[in-house]
């Protein structure tokens, strides 16, 4: 992965990141293998809300280095939103903490979505990158119907539809975003296949036996997400005092 102007916070801080994320899914891992099938992987131990939150936390610090003042202004807030999420996630006994992470993630969707949109606002998208924003549409509706009768049993139906419809949104627009590499886009798509099997856990499944994929599906996504934003890019500006230009959608190579 090239890294033309990636500062060392923000390199350092990405990797050791990475490797947080790693550890808990190891330890989620472990877990899952010596509980019985569905049980709670959460609420184990009083420092496991802060050990989930760990990889978001440093992906903050590391986002702190990003020289592009504009993304870094929303991916701070993205990623500090997500750590919260996470933590409010880990945290069962608490009667709201699945709407409130849920309010926090959706938060962090939205500051991602104000980082891509810039990114997408004039891009010329291959045909593939727009197929798969039309299949994730597509999925987006199949699950909100298949969603529908336990959301209104469990009250849902308001917030779970609204994040649906942010995170498609932050999906979809980074699929167009004009970036030199892959990874932002399929850290967004990491992303809804995280969310979607979460949703599938609690209103189809009522336990917890996708917890483990579910994690490392979301470390990804929160990895490859910020690997997008963070290198292969060209400096085009001021790093700290100004905005830098937008990376032009990679050519297609002619054979």
């Amino acid at each position: 992965m090239e890294v033309p102007y990636a500062p060392r916070l923000v390199s350092g801080g990405w990797v050791v990141a990475g490797w947080a994320g790693v550890a808990y899914g190891v330890y989620l891992t472990v877990l899952a293998l010596r509980s019985p099938p569905g049980i709670e992987l959460t609420g184990h131990w009083v420092m496991q809300p802060p050990f989930k939150a760990l990889m978001a936390l440093l992906l903050t610090l590391a986002a702190v280095g990003h020289p592009l003042v504009r993304e870094r202004r929303w991916l701070m807030p993205a990623l500090l939103l997500s750590a919260a999420g996470d933590w409010l996630l880990a945290i069962p006994w608490w009667t709201l903490s699945f709407v409130a992470g849920l309010g926090a993630f959706m938060l962090a969707h939205l500051c991602f979505l104000a980082a891509l949109l810039p990114l997408a606002r004039t891009a010329r998208p291959a045909p593939p990158r727009i197929a798969v924003a039309v299949l994730v549409c597509l999925s987006t509706l199949v699950l909100l119907a298949w969603f529908w009768p336990r959301l209104s049993r469990d009250d849902l139906t308001l917030p779970v539809t609204v994040y649906i419809v942010v995170l498609t949104a932050m999906v979809c627009t980074a699929q167009f975003a004009r970036l030199p590499t892959i990874w932002a886009a399929v850290g967004a798509l990491c992303f809804a296949a995280s969310d979607s099997m979460i949703g599938i856990g609690r209103f189809v499944l009522h336990n917890e036996s996708l917890a483990v994929p579910i994690w490392w599906l979301y470390a990804a996504a929160e990895i490859l997400l910020t690997a997008g934003f963070f290198f292969g890019r060209e400096e085009a500006a001021d790093s700290w005092g100004g905005d830098a230009a937008v990376v032009d959608w990679p050519a297609e190579r002619a054979d």
